[in-house]
């Protein structure tokens, strides 16, 4: 399949990152918080964003009566990807100084078996959507992700056919269907043997290991909307796990402890792996 460029960013981060890589060499102190932000021409609280982002990829650290250090990794051309996160892949790409490309995107609907029904909590051979793609970073796969979704959610029937990671995203297209608002909880990371057809969209051999991170997706009535499965190269990609401090957070609601699952290995059914390869 050919591949699709992603939107270039205009993203204070990826202007920061640049201006350290060129400006800056490992060990050296940036300048304060208001001189950057006038340099940048942003707020000092969009400036403390894409510092986080930053701190959270390895490229800086504060130090208590110097300041903010760079630190210049050795192997520069891996993505990071902090655990919990909430932005995009390609912005994750893009943070880390390379660029973004979509590949092998596939976007099915048929019915759940066993496995995938399991996972939803609905009933076996309920029809449900397989978005199934690969992101690559400077055109070397780095991520495969598979997301399932019931076909009716709540009552409302669901519909990824518009799916698009540039202009309509998963997170945008439930906003846009559902009356529920999401809240993302039981997720877990394992490392495994790459399936042999994850092997190949990732360019690696049969068996090598990869980073497996998966999470259910809840709406706020505690129904699961959506099972996410992302395979990563770890040959590119260092997952980091970063977390917010309770007090900071803004949540609403809480998930019924009736809706929490344990996570079962996932499995594509061997009918929807057909369907996606016709």
């Amino acid at each position: 399949m050919e591949k699709a460029t992603l939107a270039d960013p205009t993203d204070i981060t990826v202007r920061l990152r640049k201006m350290i890589e060129s400006d800056f060499e490992d060990g050296d102190r940036l300048p304060s918080e208001v001189k950057l932000s006038e340099t940048l021409g942003v707020s000092r609280a969009k400036l403390r964003e894409a510092f986080g982002v930053l701190w959270q990829a390895g490229l800086i650290e504060k130090k208590w009566g110097v300041g903010t250090i760079v630190c210049k990794p050795k192997d520069s051309n891996r993505v990071v990807v902090p655990l919990p996160y909430i932005r995009s892949a390609p912005a994750l790409i893009r943070e880390s100084g390379q660029d973004p490309s979509l590949s092998d995107l596939a976007i099915v609907r048929g019915p759940a078996d066993a496995t995938v029904a399991d996972l939803l909590d609905i009933p076996h051979a309920s029809a449900f959507w397989m978005i199934d793609r690969v992101f690559c970073a400077d055109d070397v796969p780095i991520q495969r992700t598979i997301d399932a979704v019931p076909a009716t959610i709540e009552g409302v029937a669901f519909d990824a056919t518009g799916f698009d990671v540039n202009t309509n995203t998963l997170v945008a297209m439930f906003a846009a269907q559902l009356n529920s608002k999401l809240q993302r909880s039981d997720g877990r990371v394992t490392v495994v043997p790459a399936p042999a057809d994850t092997a190949k969209s990732l360019r690696l051999r049969d068996a090598d290991p990869v980073l497996l991170v998966e999470y259910s997706t809840y709406s706020n009535q505690g129904t699961i909307v959506c099972y996410s499965a992302t395979w990563y190269n770890t040959s590119r990609v260092d997952v980091r796990f970063a977390a917010e401090r309770p007090d900071a957070m803004d949540i609403q609601g809480s998930i019924p402890e009736v809706a929490r699952k344990p996570l079962p290995p996932f499995r594509v059914s061997s009918r929807l792996s057909a369907l996606n390869q016709a």
